[in-house]
C-alpha cells in the first residue's frame, strides 16, 4: 500500500507536495517576522515536509488497520471455536439427557417416568396413584431351585444364572410388542416375573377391559415361550402363573434407587395363586370376571382357555 502510493502519488505528483509546502511557508513567514521582532523563536525551520510526513502517516494508519484486523480475525476464531465447543457439549448433554430418559423409562413406567422429568422432585415427596381394576400376574419357574447349583463345571453357577437371564429377557421382549402395550413388568424377584395391567388411564379399558385379555393372552404367551425354552435348552422347566383382578395402590419408594411398585389385597391373592399353583398350570381366583374370560378365550379361537 506505501509503495502503490509512493509509486502513483509523490512520484508524479511531487511537485503538490513541495508547492503545498512554500504556501504554508508563506503563510507562516509574517507570524514569523513577528515573533522574531519580539524576540521569540522562529519555529518555521522545524517542520517536516508533507511529502515526508505523508508517508510515514499512511504507513502508521496501515499498520493500525493490520493489528485491527488481526484482532477481529483473532475475535471471530475465538468465536467460532467457543460456538463450536458449545455446540458440541450441547449436543453431548442432549445425548445424556435422552440416555438418562431411556435409562428411567427402563425402571420406571412412562408416564410415571414423565411425572418425575416435569418438574423438581422432594426427597419426602411420596408418589402413589389408586386403580380400581388391575390385573396383576405373578409367574414362577417352580423348580429352578433345583436346576441351580454352583459347581466349578458351571462357573460356580453363573451359567444358571446366565441361562435365567436369557428367560427373563425373551419375557421382557413378549411383553415389548405392541399387542402388549397395556401391560407393565413391576419387577422379577428371583425366578418370579410380576407383571400388570390397567396402571393407568391410557391402559385401563374400563368397558372392555381388554387389559385383562391382554395379560391373560401374555400368561399363555409365557406358557409357550417356556415349552420352546425347554425343547432348545433339553431342561425341563415348569412355570407356575398366578392371576388376580382388584384394586391397588401403586407408587415410587425410594430417593436413590426408586422403585415402582404395586401394593393391596389383590397382589397378595395374585402371589397366593402362583404358590399355590400347580406346574404349568394358571391359577385364577374363581370369580364371575375370570369366569367371563374363560368364555372369551373359548369363543376367540383359542385351543383352551386357561386352567383354573
Amino acid at each position: 500500500m506505501e509503495a502503490l502510493y509512493l509509486a502513483l502519488a509523490e512520484g508524479p505528483q511531487g511537485v503538490l507536495f513541495d508547492n503545498y509546502d512554500l504556501l504554508v511557508v508563506a503563510n507562516a513567514l509574517p507570524t514569523a517576522v513577528n515573533e522574531t521582532q519580539n524576540g521569540q523563536d522562529c519555529q518555521t525551520e522545524g517542520k517536516v515536509a508533507l511529502r515526508y510526513m505523508t508517508p510515514v502517516i499512511l504507513l502508521l494508519f496501515a499498520l493500525a488497520l493490520y493489528l485491527h484486523a488481526q484482532q477481529v480475525e483473532s475475535t471471530a476464531r475465538l468465536d467460532f471455536l467457543w460456538k463450536q465447543q458449545a455446540t458440541g457439549e450441547k449436543e453431548e448433554m442432549e445425548e445424556l439427557q435422552a440416555y438418562n430418559r431411556r435409562l428411567l423409562h427402563n425402571i420406571l413406567p412412562k408416564d410415571v417416568a414423565a411425572h418425575f422429568l416435569a418438574r423438581e422432585r422432594l426427597n419426602d415427596e411420596l408418589y402413589h396413584q389408586s386403580c380400581e381394576c388391575v390385573a396383576v400376574m405373578f409367574a414362577s419357574i417352580s423348580n429352578f431351585s433345583e436346576f441351580y447349583v454352583e459347581l466349578e463345571a458351571n462357573n460356580e453357577g453363573v451359567e444358571c444364572l446366565r441361562l435365567l437371564n436369557e428367560i427373563i429377557a425373551d419375557f421382557d421382549e413378549i411383553i415389548s410388542e405392541d399387542k402388549f402395550r397395556q401391560l407393565e413388568k413391576i419387577k422379577t424377584i428371583g425366578s418370579t416375573y410380576m407383571a400388570a395391567s390397567g396402571l393407568n388411564d391410557s391402559t385401563y379399558d374400563r368397558e372392555g377391559r381388554s387389559h385383562i385379555t391382554a395379560l391373560a393372552d401374555y400368561a399363555m404367551r409365557l406358557m409357550e415361550q417356556m415349552k420352546y425354552i425347554n425343547e432348545h435348552s433339553f431342561n425341563n422347566f415348569q412355570m407356575k402363573i398366578g392371576l388376580n383382578i382388584g384394586p391397588v395402590v401403586a407408587g415410587v419408594i425410594g430417593a436413590r434407587k426408586p422403585q415402582y411398585d404395586i401394593w393391596g389385597n389383590t397382589v397378595n391373592v395374585s402371589s397366593r395363586m402362583d404358590s399355590t399353583g400347580v406346574p404349568d398350570r394358571i391359577q385364577v381366583m374363581a370369580t364371575t370376571m375370570w369366569t367371563n374370560l374363560t368364555w372369551l378365550f373359548t369363543h376367540r379361537n383359542r385351543k383352551k382357555p386357561p386352567q383354573m
